[in-house]
């Protein structure tokens, strides 16, 4: 062990670039690959903020044997030709110190070496991708001048046949052992010293120093094969202070060997007061941003964050968000959200200029809201307190989106959403099944920066768009809002339901934009497509999962079905792989097999589902469960992934909190796990092969004291499979939360007296190619530098295309165009070691040069919104400005919504200050127009129908109802010979319009009245009311698809029994020949099912009691008005009970009697002997009490010889005396006995007498 004192000094650089990126520590567990032609060894040590240029080459300024040094936040890594050393120092003192908080003595710091043994002395290392600056140090009496950083780091031939290879992946620095073909690995052996100990601990490598403890955790290893990844058996071997590695099943060596996902960081947030997670998101830098409530002053905020002070009036919740550095060490900004009343945050997004998007509910009436967004006012509705949240909203609920600022100190947008219901809130009782189900919901952003949203509403009146649905057709519904990055215009919005309670969990885009939605349905006539792989609801008591395709513009659903079984099944998360086949992750209570289609990994029975679906929605691909099998769901979901090599990444919490039944007792997990145990009140995340063959990786994660769990909202993957994840933790003021790094992380501990909003972020380290770049978006210099941000998996190849006809092949290169105008530029990334081998990436690049361009022109149907313009740029030197302005939803906005009856040309102007350039893009309405003539009467002669269009017509089409199901006329004209109403649509490549005329008898009017919902199995009566009394009625003709029954030959009314749903219609005749025909359908529900009723005694005596049951999954209320299904009864008196079976239509009841029998503690019930004979003949061999009818509560039996002496007592009834005294069998003679007995109900007896024993 190597102990030190570092003095502090006063060490000047000057640098010809400022880039003192900060670097954060992190050791990190191996990683191996195994390739066709050789093996990677992957060692991830160090966790990084910012740094593309880690490698700081030695020009003087190090010791000699020293090639390169990389900084650290506590520290540095030297690299030497065959090895590595690395410094650690207190950094607390250090701020101590700087914060004058204490003396300067000195920092205690602590050395490790880690040696190659045995390597090749003519090793050569390089360093490749120079940085464009570099630093000067000044040292004392000596200088180093033109100090270049590098990407990365090539230790040529370390060992014989082997190279490695140091690099910067996912802001961590690895390094690779790259083993040619026929070289053995047995030779790579490190040896570590330096450390006060070395041990494996469950497969982790602990390495001990005197400032704080690193741990290397267990190496994991997997195979490709055939796009399937195959889990191999790898482990550490530790022999004193040498570590090897060790494949005990061996391996295929022709193919790709994988380890290892790591911890980045867990924090808790610090809070003083308490504070519950919900939701988490990221962005292109890797930083972690949490949503959260917070109930009182006492959340950490930063200097200049968009609201410092807690809000609220009653006690209540505010939001509270953070964003987190990539290393989870320090806070960007953090900042409190809301009014005077209580928010709850749902989802969060972030766009690609660094701006948070947060979708919550509010019952505050002064929420932030910002000039110009759509909605200014709070709406509400009806009074709610969410169960276990600490929340109320007695004024009701609206929806609210809020965009900030990079820098988290602008409120860019912010609007309510909502009407006069109860909005954002799943509240549906059949939906609901686990803790804070109540705040589901997604938000995402299209490939324009437009907001989608996904959630529910109670509002009749929520602010719907000419969309596929425009009314509530149930009570809680589905709903869906597209909204533009200003907040300011809904693009379109939309309900999406049936007649019952419907919820949207979640929400995915695909290449087009068009939507996909998923969640739960209690409706029977949810919308389904005509191919749906299952267009029947299947569950009548509980929930059955949906998906549905929607088109960009909102005007109709593409494909839509039911998934599920007989039983329950919800699906809250939707995503779509490479070829947009799609994926679904929910609950279910489907028995053994039934949802396991193509699937090697299963567990029958379990109860979370993973289906992929074609893209039609018209069958499952496969599909499989997962978990436990004890039942009922073990986990409840919070993030979702599919990434661009198909592996599947999920999470969720399993516990107890809000009484439930979760738990991740017993759940899967691999050899590698990062955590192997668990209390059941843990996280639980998982990855599985694409085919759904193979658990790749899964593990829990949480302490062992708290519950952890979310209370509602979305966490979520990254592209690369990095999980983001908020927690409710440490709830009951605990500090069990793993935390790492620690000491390093923002709060290792939990400082409220309750909960604190933790986080963690998880990198499996996956070999996904991500390309990435960045530019000056709008720019007056020709001369463009590309910076290339795409993360190196081994050898990768980069080509560019920049929208002008020109490309390259370098990593960053810079062009410079003739031209100016709008380019697309174009980088692919190409990799063999990657599982994607490529990957490519589109970005948009203004050159401006005071001159007019043209953009595309957009074609549109009259009075249809279309966005045009360009993409929004992140910068705000950048102006626009629109003329003319009429028809657009802001015209000082890069892409506004534009609405026109008539075609326009519009003038965009953009200038970033030193140049201006004008946009001109025309719109163009198409004109086609369709008018029928006035509604028309009719008696019983045929009618033409004429249609009257204007504008270019490729077709036309008449039709019986408004969804066009049957034609009946493809021309202008059509001959009604029936009233009714008629409809008539034309269509050109573009546009659509449509018409309706009635059709109706002037001198004939009736109506069908009657019943119109019936329980199964009930009769109605319907009849039929003549609404004109002009000209008589002479004849009924009624039809059904069940029988009618008419009374004394009367027409005008009929009894039916009904199975199921169905019309009755009738055609009047009245004495001029004319008729009408008119329909009413009649609703059939179906009866609640149970089971059977009993109790545990039917026959009880007075004092006793009875438990009454009922088997079923219905509502139940009973005469005592208790709710449950079992429930306890002291009855005083024998009676009926009855019981009343309901669901949302019908009703059953059902009744038990009690027979209570009064209690007579007398020797009438109680048989007590007068004698008895132990003579081994099995014949009254013992003296004992009888109680033939279990009345007696207490008991007391004493036995007396003549002499006084106690040869017998009991106060067992059940116990028997056999004649002995002290162990031998006693002469005959007589005996005095007592008895003290209480019985049931209270009464009580005394008696004492005489017992013989008889020989």
């Amino acid at each position: 062990m190597k102990k030190l004192k570092i003095n502090i000094s006063l060490i000047l650089k000057l640098r010809g670039f400022n880039n003192n990126n900060i670097l954060k520590t992190r050791v990190f567990p191996k990683r191996l690959y195994l390739y066709i032609v050789y093996i990677f060894i992957s060692t991830p040590y160090f966790l990084f903020s910012q740094s593309f240029f880690p490698f700081i080459e030695n020009n003087g300024q190090l010791p000699n044997n020293v090639v390169s040094k990389v900084k650290l936040p506590g520290g540095a890594v030297f690299i030497e030709k065959s090895s590595f050393r690395y410094v650690v120092y207190d950094t607390k003192k250090i701020e101590s110190i700087h914060n004058l908080k204490e003396y300067n003595s000195g920092i205690d710091a602590h050395s490790i070496n880690v040696d190659f043994l045995k390597t090749n002395k003519n090793s050569k290392i390089i360093l490749n991708n120079k940085s464009s600056y570099f630093e000067n140090f000044y040292i004392s009496n000596k200088s180093a001048k033109n100090v270049y950083f590098y990407k990365n780091l090539i230790n040529k031939n370390l060992y014989d046949g082997i190279d490695m290879h140091m690099y910067i992946s996912e802001d961590n620095l690895k390094y690779d052992l790259i083993v040619h073909p026929n070289v053995p690995t047995n030779q790579i052996k490190l040896a570590y010293k330096g450390q006060e100990s070395l041990l494996l601990e469950n497969g982790n490598l602990i390495i001990k120093t005197s400032i704080n403890n690193i741990t290397e955790l267990s190496p994991y290893a997997y195979q490709i094969v055939d796009n399937i990844k195959i889990p191999v058996n790898c482990h550490f071997k530790l022999k004193k202070n040498i570590l090897s590695y060790v494949f005990p099943d061996g391996y295929n060596k022709n193919i790709d060997l994988i380890i290892d996902p790591t911890l980045i960081f867990s924090t808790y947030s610090g809070s003083t007061a308490d504070n519950f997670g919900y939701t988490a998101t990221y962005d292109k830098n890797g930083f972690l941003y949490s949503g959260g409530t917070v109930f009182d002053v006492g959340y950490p905020t930063t200097i200049g964050a968009y609201q410092i002070n807690y809000a609220n009036n009653n006690v209540g919740t505010d939001i509270a968000i953070t964003k987190y550095d990539s290393t989870g060490t320090f806070r960007i900004y953090s900042t409190y959200l809301g009014g005077s009343m209580d928010e709850l945050p749902h989802s969060m997004i972030v766009n690609s200029y660094d701006e948070l998007f947060m979708f919550g509910t509010t019952g505050s009436d002064d929420y932030p809201t910002t000039t110009g967004c759509f909605q200014e006012n709070f709406h509400g509705g009806n009074n709610f307190m969410p169960s276990g949240l600490g929340v109320s909203f007695p004024n009701g609920t609206d929806l609210v989106v809020s965009r900030f600022n990079a820098n988290g100190g602008g409120l860019l947008a912010s609007t309510y959403i909502g009407g006069s219901g109860n909005d954002g809130l799943n509240t549906s009782q059949k939906l609901k099944k686990n803790y804070a189900d109540e705040v589901r919901g997604e938000i995402d952003i299209d490939k324009n920066n437009n907001i989608f949203i996904a959630t529910c509403t109670y509002s009749d009146d929520f602010p719907i768009t000419n969309s596929l649905q425009q009314t509530n057709n149930g009570n809680q519904e589905g709903c869906i809002v597209k909204i533009d990055n200003q907040l300011s215009t809904i693009i379109w919005s939309s309900y999406l339901g049936g007649d019952k309670d419907d919820a949207i969990y979640s929400l995915a885009l695909d290449k087009d934009n068009n939507l996909l939605v998923t969640g739960g349905t209690t409706s029977s006539n949810f919308p389904t497509s005509i191919n749906a792989y299952q267009s029947t609801y299947l569950d009548s008591i509980k929930a059955d999962a949906f998906i549905s395709h929607i088109k960009n513009d909102g005007t109709k659903i593409i494909n839509s079905t039911y998934f599920g079984s007989s039983s329950y099944d919800q699906s809250y998360f939707v995503e779509l792989n490479s070829v947009e086949e799609i994926y679904i992750f929910g609950q279910t209570n489907a028995l053994g097999n039934t949802l396991i289609k193509n699937a090697n990994y299963s567990t029958s029975g379990a109860n979370q589902f993973i289906a992929v679906l074609k893209n039609d929605l018209s069958d499952i691909i496969r599909s499989t469960v997962f978990g436990t099998g004890k039942g009922s769901p073990d986990i409840s979901p919070t993030a979702f992934l599919v990434d661009v090599c198909n592996n599947i990444y999920l999470s969720g919490w399993g516990s107890s909190t809000g009484n439930g039944t979760l738990s991740t007792l017993n759940m899967p997990i691999t050899n590698n796990a990062y955590q192997s145990t668990t209390d059941g009140n843990d996280f639980y995340i998982m990855v599985l092969d694409n085919m759904l063959n193979n658990l790749v990786y899964s593990t829990y994660f949480g302490g062992s004291q708290s519950a952890e769990h979310v209370d509602g909202g979305t966490s979520r993957f990254d592209k690369k499979g990095v999980i983001y994840q908020s927690v409710c933790a440490g709830c009951g003021n605990n500090n069990d939360f793993p935390i790492y790094p620690n000491p390093g992380a923002v709060s290792s501990t939990n400082n409220s007296n309750n909960c604190n909003n933790g986080v963690f972020k998880f990198d499996f380290d996956f070999p996904i190619l991500i390309s990435e770049f960045e530019a000056p978006w709008v720019s007056c210099n020709a001369n463009i530098t590309f910076n290339n941000l795409t993360d190196d998996i081994g050898s990768t190849n980069y080509f560019w295309d920049f929208g002008d006809g020109n490309t390259s092949t370098q990593k960053n290169p810079t062009h410079e165009y003739i031209n100016s105008g709008i380019f697309n530029v174009m980088l692919i990334s190409q990799s063999s070691s990657s599982c994607n081998f490529s990957d490519t990436i589109i970005k948009t690049i203004y050159i401006l040069n005071n001159s007019s361009l043209s953009l595309q022109s957009i074609e549109v149907c009259k009075n249809q919104s279309a966005q045009i313009g360009i993409l929004p740029i992140n910068d705000n030197s950048i102006t626009y400005q629109w003329y003319p302005s009429s028809g657009l939803s802001n015209s000082f906005i890069s892409n506004p919504i534009a609405t026109n009856s008539n075609s326009t040309v519009y003038n965009l102007i953009i200038s970033n200050g030193r140049c201006t350039d004008t946009l001109t893009q025309w719109i163009y309405v198409d004109s086609i127009d369709i008018n029928l003539n006035s509604d028309t009467a009719f008696c019983k002669d045929p009618i033409l129908l004429y249609a009257n269009t204007e504008g270019l017509i490729d077709n036309i089409f008449w039709s019986s109802n408004n969804e066009f199901s049957d034609t009946i006329s493809t021309t202008n004209n059509y001959l009604a010979e029936n009233i009714g109403t008629y409809y008539v649509i034309v269509k050109n490549n573009l546009c659509f319009d449509m018409d309706s005329i009635n059709v109706y008898n002037s001198n004939l009017n009736i109506e069908i009245v009657g019943i119109q919902e019936v329980c199964k199995g009930d009769s109605i009566f319907l009849k039929i009311d003549n609404l004109t009394s002009v000209n008589p009625i002479v004849s009924y003709n009624w039809s059904s698809s069940y029988p009618l029954f008419f009374e004394n030959n009367d027409s005008s009314s009929c009894f039916s029994f009904p199975d199921s749903s169905t019309y009755y219609k009738v055609t009047a005749i009245n004495d001029l020949g004319c008729f009408i025909i008119d329909s009413i359908l009649v609703n059939v529900f179906y009866y609640p099912i149970y089971d059977s009723i009993w109790a545990s005694n039917e026959i009880i005596f007075l004092g006793e009691n009875t438990a009454l049951n009922i088997l079923t999954e219905e509502n139940v209320i009973w005469s005592t008005q208790d709710t449950l299904y079992n429930i306890l009864l002291y009855p005083d008196s024998s009676q009926y009970y009855h019981i009343i079976i309901y669901n949302e239509s019908c009703q059953l009841k059902d009744s038990i009697y009690i027979n209570v029998m009064d209690v007579f503690c007398d020797e009438d019930k109680i048989i007590i002997p007068n004698a008895f004979s132990p003579n081994n003949d099995n014949k009254n061999d013992y003296y004992r009490v009888i109680d033939n009818h279990g009345i007696i509560s207490k008991f007391k039996l004493e036995i007396f010889n003549r002499f006084g002496e106690k040869v017998f007592s009991s106060h067992n009834i059940e116990k028997v005396w056999d004649g002995r005294f002290k162990d031998k069998l006693l002469a005959p003679q007589i005996f005095d006995y007592y008895i003290e007995i209480e019985c049931v109900g209270g009464k009580t007896m005394f008696h004492k007498g005489n017992i013989t024993l008889i020989r």
